[in-house]
């Protein structure tokens, strides 16, 4: 579409809240006359990176007081730049030194020791490094006497839902146009139990009004009749459901638990963020039949291209798996 971009205004849905947040188009709407809130709780928080030590009075002056900041004996290092957040070219200082007896200026998160956002892969290494332990328990699973001539299906499990509150995102618009958005806050929400097969590139999926041990027994019920020519080795995390005792468990499927608290391990999470973005950005829904219905159209437009399932979900260690019985 021809145009410039901009970012979208959000104003209130007339069924769930009568109060106008933002403005209209920009050729018509008034111009806020504050700070927007991301900008004035960055400057609130630039205000707390540093703090400046008491300065007793004292006759000396300017001398006396130089010296009680700095010291006697303290130099600028080469450079003579303040490292500050971010800056291109400001000198880079080991983290806890101080400046003239100051201490540097720098967010919380760098003093801790590393990026506040890290890469899926790299997360694994830290949350248990189940693409280490994986193979094991696939070398101790995959017995011939257990498979039987089978084909091996590696697949995981996870469950998400899906509602009336909306999501609001970045959108297109033709100059000089500002978009508005209806938002919506009703806490309504659709269930759907999704199994990823990185490896085929295959998904595999139940929508349902609850989520428990029942409708958890169910779909691996459907998982097992659509794929029963093959053994299943699916992963799952720590919810209660899986772990229950009143779960059945199919014969040609077996669980593998995620470590706790590592959803970033789990490629289903990032269809589940597919979906979300490309299927229900900035749209409010007057009733659950119409996010019913987006799920019953989204869900098969994502599971019908197995190259996209595939990109987003065949990690390099879910590739390098022995899948084969030993």
């Amino acid at each position: 579409m021809s145009g410039g971009s901009s970012a979208g205004t959000v104003r209130g849905h007339p069924r769930t809240n009568s109060s106008r947040l933002g403005c209209g188009p920009c050729d018509g709407g008034a111009t806020p006359n504050h700070l927007p809130q991301e900008k004035a709780d960055g400057a609130a928080s630039l205000a707390q990176l540093g703090r400046t030590p008491p300065v007793p009075s004292d006759p000396g002056g300017r001398k006396h007081v130089f010296k009680t900041l700095a010291g006697k004996r303290r130099r600028w290092p080469s450079g003579g730049r303040f490292p500050d957040l971010g800056c291109p070219g400001a000198t880079a200082w080991p983290t806890g030194q101080t400046l003239g007896g100051l201490p540097a200026p720098r967010p919380a998160w760098l003093a801790q020791g590393g990026p506040r956002h890290t890469t899926s892969q790299e997360r694994t290494r830290g949350s248990g490094g189940v693409e280490k332990k994986l193979p094991q328990v696939l070398e101790t699973l995959l017995r011939p006497n257990v498979v039987k001539g089978r084909h091996v299906r590696l697949m995981f499990q996870d469950e998400a839902r899906f509602g009336r509150m909306v999501r609001i995102r970045r959108c297109w618009s033709p100059a000089p146009q500002r978009p508005v958005v209806d938002n919506g806050y009703e806490r309504q929400f659709q269930y759907v139990y999704g199994a990823v097969s990185p490896l085929q590139g295959e998904l595999d999926w139940m929508i349902c009004p609850v989520m428990n041990t029942e409708q958890m027994g169910k779909f691996l019920a459907r998982v097992s009749a659509a794929h029963a020519q093959d053994f299943i080795v699916m992963v799952v995390d720590g919810a209660s459901s899986h772990v229950a005792k009143a779960l059945v468990v199919p014969e040609n499927i077996r669980l593998h638990r995620l470590p706790g608290y590592s959803p970033e391990l789990n490629p289903q999470e990032h269809l589940w963020d597919e979906i979300r973005e490309k299927e229900f950005p900035n749209r409010v829904f007057s009733d659950m039949s119409g996010v019913v219905r987006t799920l019953e159209t989204g869900l098969p437009r994502l599971a019908s291209d197995q190259n996209r399932v595939r990109s987003i979900c065949a990690w390099p260690w879910i590739i390098s798996l022995n899948l084969k019985a030993h």
